[in-house]
């Protein structure tokens, strides 16, 4: 059962360990239990349903249950992983999830927020959390329970933590990423899952980063540039409408023409005479150059 479910109050831990990977290549597989897989040492590649990512030290993935996924380890670079799964039910025990929810804030506010998995950078102390929990499980001798369940809850707090810490943080290094990569490549053909490789987060994350932060979808964004940059051109140059159209990223003129009315309510050929910086034809006291890719100037040296 996911750990999001409303009904998981309770969980058991049904697997758990600590390895030194030389090579290794897992099979593609799901499983019902959640799954916290955390990088020690070295690289791996993890590949779920529809990306892949390569975990460095210090990075980890969460799986909620059922979540297709696949470990690759390589000869060239060995991995040292610690690995916790756990069940989540209805059926009470120890491990008793709404006591968790109740006290930490930042665990509620992780549960709020379903996703089949995240991908995060160890900003507090999961690892140890981790290495602590595995220790016990492994010298347990039935006088452990209440120390495995107080460990256990520590690594749910300091997963939350992680969560949240990556997500506030990572949310702006990611979009800024994306806008840099738009806004350098205006003039060509924009694909989402290019943009998405670039800012190192999967699609479905990026498009709700632009609609939380951004207020938009990821085309509106780029629409937005290239409109911009027409704008500006259409004000700052004497480049024809097709040439600007062109250099705005749009592959026709009818296209650029319907969208940037669409826009700004007006033709570009309206908004540039509207906009269009006034000359002073005088050469008195001042240089005019007029060059397709350079400013329009005027009044370099005053008049004395």
């Amino acid at each position: 059962m996911s750990i999001y479910h409303p009904t998981s109050h309770y969980a058991a831990i049904t697997a758990f360990y600590a390895l030194n990977l030389p090579e290794f290549r897992m099979p593609v597989h799901t499983h019902p239990e959640c799954e916290i897989m955390y990088i020690v040492g070295g690289s791996c590649r993890v590949l779920t349903e529809t990306e892949e990512y390569t975990l460095k030290d210090r990075q980890f993935i969460f799986l909620d249950a059922g979540q297709p996924h696949q470990l690759l380890v390589s000869r060239e670079t060995p991995c040292s992983i610690l690995n916790i799964e756990f069940s989540c039910t209805e059926q009470p025990s120890r491990l008793d999830l709404s006591e968790v929810r109740s006290e930490s804030a930042s665990f509620a506010s992780f549960l709020l927020h379903p996703q089949p998995y995240f991908i995060g950078t160890d900003s507090e102390s999961l690892g140890y959390a981790l290495k602590d929990l595995i220790s016990r499980l492994q010298k347990n001798n039935g006088d452990d329970t209440y120390l495995i369940r107080l460990l256990f809850f520590r690594v749910l707090l300091e997963l939350s933590l992680c969560y949240r810490k990556n997500r506030s943080a990572g949310s702006v290094i990611y979009l800024k990423k994306a806008c840099e990569y738009i806004n350098s490549h205006l003039t060509e053909e924009i694909r989402i899952p290019q943009i998405a490789a670039h800012a190192d987060v999967n699609k479905s994350y990026l498009h709700a980063l632009f609609s939380k932060y951004m207020n938009c979808t990821i085309t509106d964004y780029i629409n937005r540039c290239r409109l911009n940059q027409a704008a500006f051109l259409l004000t700052n140059s004497s480049l024809s409408v097709t040439d600007i159209a062109f250099r705005s990223g749009y592959n026709s003129r009818q296209h650029f023409s319907a969208t940037f009315e669409k826009f700004y309510h007006m033709t570009p050929r309206t908004y540039r005479q509207l906009n269009l910086k006034t000359l002073n034809t005088s050469t008195k006291n001042a240089q005019i150059r007029i060059h397709q890719d350079e400013f329009l100037t005027e009044d370099l040296f005053p008049d004395e």
